[in-house]
């Protein structure tokens, strides 16, 4: 338990005031790569807008990712700062994967088992290939020892993972890792413990513009004695992405 809480419960306030920052400051841009023109020119979307932009880092066609924009005095659009957003991200899920099923499965005594009876009975049900083929994806990250849960709240996507850290045994020990990823503040790493009874949360963020903006918000984290906001300079991965094949996958 970390301050009386599951950490399942933890993460799950914290995701939810992070989302409520989110609503209110759109710092990064989100892009969609369409087709790949040349070395460096790629066609891709942004909300309602297609053009064609240059790129040194290689994208993916299909791939969405987390961008900074500028633009030349001669008008050239420019990416940097390009960090790929999770596989997980852009999967589609059955309704009931939102903030209020988070917020009940953090309520439970093991929030893992709810979860996997959740998915369980989510493929049960489904009626969609896809939807089915996500779900195992979620499975597999469970099998992982990775808590996997993509979110659609009024739209907007996120996704939260969590494991136990380094040495811990089950979720519900004096520290925990987790993973977020939002839209417009990029991806999260963090890790929340206690340590000589004061309560910890540390985030590392990849985007400076979100590290500043934390800075400035976690006076609003509350519930903890002590909170840090580092910049991370290399990418921050999540835990598991769902790139292994799911069960549909498997040929015999």
């Amino acid at each position: 338990m970390i301050y009386g809480l599951t950490p399942v419960k933890a993460a799950q306030a914290l995701l939810g005031r992070l989302a409520a920052i989110e609503v209110n400051a759109l710092l990064q841009l989100g892009i969609e790569v369409l087709e790949k023109q040349d070395h460096q020119r790629f066609l891709i979307r942004m909300g309602q807008h297609t053009f064609t932009t240059k790129s040194d880092t290689p994208l993916v066609p299909g791939r969405e990712y987390w961008v900074e924009m500028a633009q030349t005095r001669e008008g050239i659009v420019h990416l940097r700062r390009i960090h790929p957003k999770p596989l997980l991200l852009q999967k589609t899920l059955p309704e009931g994967f939102d903030l209020r099923f988070l917020k009940e499965i953090a309520k439970t005594s093991d929030p893992t088992n709810r979860l996997r009876e959740r998915l369980l009975q989510a493929m049960a049900t489904t009626e969609s290939k896809t939807h089915f083929q996500n779900l195992t994806q979620l499975l597999l990250s469970l099998h992982q020892g990775v808590v996997t849960l993509p979110i659609e709240e009024r739209g907007r996507k996120m996704l939260l993972q969590m494991r136990k850290r380094k040495r811990n045994e089950v979720l519900n020990e004096k520290s925990v890792e987790f993973y977020a990823a939002m839209n417009n503040l990029g991806p999260v790493e963090g890790t929340l413990y206690l340590s000589g009874g004061r309560r910890t949360l540390v985030l590392e963020l990849f985007y400076p513009k979100s590290v500043s903006l934390l800075e400035r918000e976690k006076g609003n984290l509350e519930g903890f004695d002590r909170v840090e906001i580092r910049h991370r300079t290399e990418a921050v991965h999540p835990f598991w992405d769902g790139e292994r094949p799911g069960l549909l996958d498997i040929k015999g």
